[in-house]
């Protein structure tokens, strides 16, 4: 029985990586070093001080001008003077956590960072301190993430077993961090890809917390024991997300007969996301459109799965659908109430799937 969820903090609760990143980019350029914020992106999650000295490391800085010390100092500075006063919640965040106390499950908090930062964060999110049972930062464990350490504390402070709580988290350290503890874990994927999270053990994923109306559905979630996979939820930044992910695969498109390059991404049931781009050849019959490209490489992944979304990104306007040999694939995969969404940049239109292809063959296999 699930009696207690553990929340991570930046990424899963506030939207602060964006900003920690920043704050940190700003640190190694006030001593000379030109670096850019994907040096960061291995060291999220583990607290503070890898966050530093990873990229230091990576910069070759084994010393002056480089100090610990000194980047903490900065970084407080700074993250105090840009969040004062914004509104940092992640969508779902105040929800899930009120909706967990109304139904007499226990909160707690198990960030890697430090003390005054978690402090910050909760005011920055719209809630209090009181909303939670245990609040636990990188200052009160020696081993951060991923070792199971802080989740350990808070299990002992809690009086549970890994069995009986949830973790939610946003970054592969923390997931680690979580299972290595026994927890469940229900990642996030405003900071990692969902896929990758699933490689580190995580249970369940969805984009972000607004996924659980309330908080018996992510109990659901870990505890339905009748093997029914149910409906991913389509939020806002689920499509935006898969969006970019298409506008990004478009860029690797191979079109140098037709000129016309495309992107799309495919969100399947288990609320991963599979993309691909269009594969021209010279024998035509050969190419592969970037819809297919998405769907065979989700199958070859997940055998058989559905498709909860489609997006496809080209930039003609308006944004161009799928074509017929594509959406016949796709209705062996898709349900009539599919999400489809089209963008160019520019342009975005929105429809069912029924509503471009009203009456598809299928022999009903899945």
């Amino acid at each position: 029985m699930i009696k207690a969820f553990l929340f991570d903090m930046d990424g899963v609760l506030a939207e602060s990586e964006e900003l920690s990143v920043s704050i940190g980019v700003s640190y190694f350029r006030s001593i000379g070093m030109d670096a850019d914020s994907s040096i960061f992106s291995d060291y999220l999650g583990g607290g503070e001080r890898i966050f530093f000295d990873g990229p230091a490391k990576e910069l070759g800085l084994t010393g002056s001008p480089y100090d610990y010390h000194e980047a903490s100092a900065f970084f407080r500075k700074e993250y105090e003077k840009r969040a004062s006063g914004l509104d940092i919640s992640l969508p779902g965040a105040k929800e899930i956590v009120r909706s967990a106390r109304a139904e007499g499950i226990m909160t707690a908090v198990a960030s890697s960072a430090p003390g005054w930062k978690v402090l910050m964060n909760i005011k920055g999110i719209g809630l209090s301190p009181d909303d939670f049972d245990f609040i636990a930062s990188g200052e009160d464990i020696k081993r951060n993430k991923p070792f199971p350490d802080i989740y350990a504390l808070c299990l002992i402070r809690l009086g549970l077993d890994g069995s009986e709580a949830i973790v939610f988290e946003d970054s592969v350290m923390g997931i680690k961090s979580a299972k290595s503890a026994g927890c469940h874990a229900i990642g996030t994927g405003s900071t990692y890809p969902v896929t990758d999270l699933y490689a580190a053990g995580a249970d369940a994923a969805v984009s972000d917390l607004s996924a659980f109306p309330s908080a018996l559905d992510a109990v659901s979630a870990i505890e339905d024991r009748e093997g029914k996979k149910k409906r991913v939820p389509i939020t806002e930044y689920l499509v935006k997300h898969a969006l970019r992910l298409a506008r990004n695969a478009r860029i690797n498109a191979y079109a140098p007969y037709s000129g016309f390059k495309v992107g799309a991404a495919v969100v399947t049931s288990s609320g991963k996301i599979y993309t691909g781009c269009n594969v021209e050849n010279s024998s035509y019959g050969a190419t592969i459109c970037a819809e297919r490209n998405a769907v065979t490489t989700a199958i070859a992944a997940e055998g058989r799965t559905r498709i909860e979304m489609v997006a496809v990104f080209t930039d003609s306007n308006p944004p161009s659908p799928p074509c017929a040999v594509c959406l016949q694939v796709l209705a062996e995969f898709a349900y009539p109430d599919t999400l489809v969404v089209l963008s160019s940049g520019t342009e975005e239109v929105r429809m069912k799937f029924s509503e471009l292809l009203p009456k598809p063959f299928t022999l009903n296999t899945i």
